[in-house]
């Protein structure tokens, strides 16, 4: 059996992610159940906003081919192959790994042979999509990918939003082991109205209505411009190999609402609030200078990284016009004129963060893997309001890291590891008094430990348990988002994923989560000693079956929540809820090129259900779908 090494597992995520389109299946291409997006498909108990009860993508730990990247703006597909979840085992020797799980995005880069692969589809509720990928080769050095993308969606809640997106990214290779590649994208979006948000008057749930019904204000409409360019390279420097990107990230938004519908009666009757917002922009420029070595002493490989990160990170928001558009019924239209807005001053932020560290990885032979880590950072966050200038917030922590994996036979791993890191706090959320206000950053640590068994060569199940602390911010009793105290998550996940069967494979997983905050409002028993939107369960599982010498092949995912606790005294929660998606494709030849043809529907028993948020928040679930897509590869 040949030993399946944790970076071999890491590389091997990363190649399947720059699959072609024809071939996008995240179940058949994922090598654990714990998060990998590949094309416009997503699987996993994790995802870049949700890695053991936090968002990587709030916490500031996402990355752009493993280098540091300040994501103020989701990159568009077209710009971006897949997304991995780096977490537990995923983690190991992963330089500078972080509390909260990292997303590490691989872009979508030009190859040696010319290709262009459209994707069109329908759905969900009755949209439509177009996407184009292609690659030309220029000379023997210079090779360009890029693409483009037309969205007319349909959501679940009866939007109509409009979407463009397009990028592009040189690569030129001019000597054996240099690469640079810039890039460049945009998504632009308008007409995309704000999802009602719903906050009952009591201890219950919502009442049913109508779920592909838009019923807020038609002139609460979003509008504005997602942008992300940078470079990356990399170049032999003797024994040691140059890496490097600079990253722009901007979300520009022109115009925005919040529809808050509160005080909802089991009736229905509401209150219907709705903040309008313009002018808000977070922007960051960030990168990371890597110097790594790699050489090898017997059976033992060495590996030295040396990096300097930074960033630079601006924010506009606030001003905004809260307009009381009093009593209505939630699910029934009731047309309001659009108002002439009164906005205010704005506020904005400043971070500015400087980081160097060393890191050590050791990879010995039949016997396991060691690395360890050390970074010095130094932040600084300042805020000007309208009221005047807050104090500047600074830390300079240093940050460790340290994991290890035992190889106890060829078969079963065992490992371990301990991370410290300095994160950002998610911002408030629209029901707060300061809506959009983001804390400082956050000292956090991660204790983690698990087992590797590889089943069979080509299934392998991971277990483990993980126990992460942070500082915990919610709204205080005047609304106003906060610390509240202490929140410790401690858990435990399993993996199972391969093929099981000739044909058959199958991907699942499950979490089990214990919540816990700690601190003076506990103990004063303003709130109870678990966070609102927490679950204690949730359990995912796909399976795939290609029918033997035959184009054919058909899928199911089915996924579990346990309860969730839905108010701040923990005496309500919404009860366990479990979908189940069913789908197809078919496989043919256009002349002599692939192509796929997709379908799927979500949902199937269009099962009635709720999500929970912040603050008590509550959204419903998607309701029964059908999405058919055709991909080729020309």
């Amino acid at each position: 059996m040949r030993r399946l090494t944790i970076a071999t597992l890491m590389l091997t995520c990363a190649e399947a992610a720059l699959a072609q389109r024809a071939d996008d299946n995240a179940t058949t291409k994922a090598e654990d159940a714990f998060g990998t997006s590949v094309g416009n498909e997503s699987f996993g108990l994790y995802n870049p906003f949700s890695v053991r009860g936090f968002s990587p993508v709030d916490a500031g730990n996402v990355r752009m081919e493993g280098l540091y990247f300040d994501q103020q703006a989701s990159p568009t597909g077209r710009l971006i192959g897949g997304t991995t979840v780096r977490v537990g085992l995923s983690a190991q020797n992963y330089p500078f790994p972080a509390p909260t799980g990292i997303a590490d995005h691989s872009l979508r880069k030009a190859g040696s042979d010319a290709s262009f692969s459209p994707v069109v589809g329908l759905g969900p509720y009755g949209g439509w999509f177009a996407e184009f990928d292609a690659q030309l080769p220029v000379s023997d050095t210079l090779s360009i990918a890029g693409g483009s993308g037309f969205y007319r969606d349909q959501t679940h809640f009866g939007g109509d939003p409009h979407f463009f997106s397009m990028s592009v990214a040189p690569r030129w290779q001019p000597a054996e082991g240099i690469e640079v590649i810039p890039y460049w994208s945009r998504v632009r979006y308008s007409s995309e109205e704000s999802e009602p948000l719903m906050f009952t008057g009591g201890d219950y749930l919502p009442p049913k209505i109508s779920r592909k019904n838009f019923y807020p204000q038609d002139w609460t409409t979003r509008t504005g411009t997602n942008f992300n360019y940078g470079i990356l390279g990399q170049a032999p420097l003797g024994d040691w190999t140059l890496r490097g990107g600079v990253f722009r990230s901007v979300n520009d938004r022109e115009k925005g609402f919040a529809n808050l519908f509160t005080g909802i009666q089991p009736d229905g009757a509401a209150q219907e609030t709705v903040v309008a917002q313009r002018d808000g922009k977070f922007a960051s420029t960030s990168g990371e200078v890597r110097l790594s070595r790699s050489f090898d002493e017997g059976d033992r490989r060495h590996s030295v990284h040396l990096a300097v990160r930074g960033r630079e990170q601006t924010r506009r928001y606030g001003g905004d016009d809260v307009i009381n558009l009093g009593p209505t019924v939630i699910g029934v239209r009731d047309p309001v004129a659009k108002p002439v807005f009164n906005f205010g001053a704005q506020s904005h932020d400043r971070i500015e963060q400087k980081t160097g560290g060393i890191s050590y990885e050791l990879r010995w032979r039949d016997i396991g893997e060691f690395s360890a880590g050390i970074q010095k950072t130094d932040y600084s966050k300042s805020t000007d309001t309208p009221t005047g200038a807050l104090p500047t917030s600074k830390d300079s922590p240093w940050l460790y890291n340290a994991t290890a994996a035992g190889y106890l036979s060829d078969s079963l791993v065992v490992y371990g590891g301990y991370t410290r890191g300095l994160e950002e706090s998610p911002r408030a959320p629209d029901i707060a008094v300061n809506r959009n206000d983001a804390p400082p950053a956050i000292r956090t640590e991660q204790v983690d430990a698990g087992i590797r068994w590889a089943i069979r060569p080509n299934l392998r199940m991971v277990a483990g348990v993980f126990d992460v602390s942070k500082p915990f911010y919610d709204l205080d009793q005047a609304n106003i988002f906060t610390r509240q105290g202490t929140v410790r998550h401690r858990g435990l996940e399993l993996s199972i994923a391969g093929q099981i069967l000739p044909g058959l494979t199958m991907v699942a997983g499950n979490v089990l989560l214990d919540a816990e905050v700690t601190g003076e409002q506990v103990d004063l028993g303003l709130i109870g000693p678990e966070p609102v939107a927490t679950t204690k369960r949730y359990t995912i599982a796909s399976l795939d079956y290609r029918f033997p010498n035959s184009p054919f092949s058909i899928d199911a995912f089915a996924e579990s929540t346990g309860d969730r606790v839905a108010n701040q005294a923990n005496t309500f929660v919404v009860p366990p809820r479990a979908v189940l998606a069913l789908g197809g494709r078919y496989r043919f030849k256009l002349g002599d090129k692939s192509a796929t043809l997709r379908a799927q529907v979500g949902n199937v028993f269009n099962n009635y259900g709720f999500g929970v948020g912040g603050g008590g928040l509550f959204v419903y679930n998607l309701p029964r779908r059908f999405t058919i897509n055709l991909a080729a590869d020309l």
